[in-house]
């Protein structure tokens, strides 16, 4: 068997961000210390249980916070946020703290984010040199008026366009053909009913 090729770590960085994310801070508590972390390695997991997963790196402070605690909350950041999510990457910590906390029931979301997940730790997985952690949801916070999110492409900060006006009357998150991730495809497979994703 030969040997698997060397991916250049640089190169991986710079072809993994070509998948456009939106951006999280994670804040954890554990006893009266409340640390934070920005983080676009974030995903949801399940439905039925809602699970959650992030990653953090194992030489990471939040990494000793993270494996302490009993849970976490994922706060995902609005266009109007990018300070926020630059101090907690670590580049604006001279300047002092410029976000409100509130109170949650395992870890305190940042207020006006565009929605905070709370979550119970279920567990951490090893990931080569990050942890994967795995949050049960038992809180959802959405903001109160409609905002664009934050988003991460190419190492950037970037802002997404204002939605379209015309929006469809029915709830979009009912209907099962919008969730891609419901749909699969084999080649060969025969007669293939595709709709629009999106």
């Amino acid at each position: 068997m030969s040997a698997e090729p060397a991916i250049d770590p640089t190169a991986f960085r710079r072809v993994m961000g070509q998948f456009t994310t939106g951006v999280t801070v994670v804040t954890v508590q554990r006893a009266d210390e409340i640390h934070g972390m920005t983080a676009n390695s974030f995903t949801a997991v399940s439905l039925d249980p809602p699970l959650v997963l992030f990653c953090v790196g194992k030489t990471a402070r939040m990494a000793a916070f993270v494996l302490d605690a009993a849970g976490f909350a994922i706060n995902i950041l609005s266009g109007a946020q990018e300070s926020v999510s630059r101090q907690f990457a670590g580049a604006q910590q001279a300047a002092g703290p410029i976000v409100e906390l509130l109170d949650g029931p395992l870890a305190l979301p940042i207020a006006n984010a565009l929605a905070t997940i709370s979550c119970a730790t279920e567990a951490i997985y090893e990931g080569g040199d990050h942890w994967i952690v795995v949050g049960r949801v038992i809180e959802l916070r959405e903001a109160a008026a409609p905002q664009t999110p934050l988003v991460f492409f190419r190492a950037r900060y970037c802002q997404l366009l204002e939605p379209r006006t015309a929006q469809p009357e029915r709830d979009p998150w009912t209907n099962e053909s919008l969730r891609i991730y419901h749909d699969e495809w084999s080649e060969g497979a025969g007669n293939l009913d595709m709709e629009p994703e999106l």
